[in-house]
């Protein structure tokens, strides 16, 4: 029971909710152990001296392993963070090279001309989108368009399977609907070719995106456009769409170099 993960995520959640209680309910249980125990060893001292004794020294050495294990785990924490540092050094960095430097891309299907640009300028040969109804018609409208694109693309299924509106505010249902995603890209494509576009979608869906990404080891991307807008932004234009130059590719997190 106590091995149980569903035993500890319940305990977790009264923890949450119920934090007096449940810590008054933890302290009466270990005082009422200890008692017994104690109770036990006065009834039953002349018989438990070499177990005790046994004990007592079996407590020393576990002291002794649990202090190294602590040290141990510190370490292994500073160095995770160092990691996790050092894993975002490219963000913000621009990708130079378009064409053959990612050859897969997962992206968040947007009403407006990221994902079309995406598509005629990385020219990646395979693609999943994630999208919802509420870009339904712009995703059509957009796949009808394709068909001068230089390079043929890999498309699979997810032009007609989606996720629904309701799924958008669920970040673990979008997570998990990436990570099949890419697992299924990852089955053809090595991972430093594979690119995640991060520039459309809710911000839950970016969020989720972003976690499958990292936890894949895959570099995520996001596409600033180069027209500027009347309240000081920037955006891909329509009109330009067929420019390469018309926005630049940013690196959130990049793994290209990871073996």
């Amino acid at each position: 029971m106590f091995l149980n993960f569903n035993f500890w995520h319940w305990l977790l959640k009264k923890a949450r909710i119920h934090p007096i209680l449940t810590g008054l309910s933890i302290f009466l249980l270990l005082t009422s152990i200890g008692l017994l125990l104690g109770w036990l060893v006065g009834v039953y001292e002349e018989q438990l001296t070499q177990v005790l004794a046994w004990i007592e020294s079996a407590s020393n050495i576990i002291g002794w392993f649990a202090i190294m294990a602590a040290y141990a785990l510190a370490l292994l924490a500073w160095a995770h963070r160092k990691e996790a540092a050092i894993s975002f050094y490219g963000a913000g960095t621009e990708v130079d090279k378009l064409k053959n430097t990612f050859e897969a891309s997962l992206i968040l299907a947007s009403r407006n001309s990221q994902t079309e640009w995406h598509l005629r300028h990385i020219q990646p040969k395979r693609v999943e989108l994630v999208w919802t109804p509420m870009v339904k018609e712009q995703t059509q409208a957009l796949l009808k368009r394709l068909e001068d694109i230089p390079e043929p693309i890999e498309w699979l299924d997810t032009r007609e399977r989606h996720l629904s509106n309701e799924d958008t505010y669920d970040i673990l249902t979008v997570k998990r609907y990436c990570i099949t995603l890419l697992n299924g890209i990852l089955n053809k494509y090595p991972k430093e070719k594979v690119c995640v576009d991060l520039t459309a979608g809710t911000a839950l869906m970016t969020i989720a995106a972003f976690q499958a990404a990292e936890e894949l080891g895959i570099t995520s991307i996001y596409l600033v456009g180069n027209t500027p807008t009347d309240n000081r932004g920037y955006i891909i234009d329509n009109d330009k769409v067929h420019d390469s130059k018309e926005a630049k590719v940013v690196i959130v997190s990049d793994h290209r170099d990871e073996k």
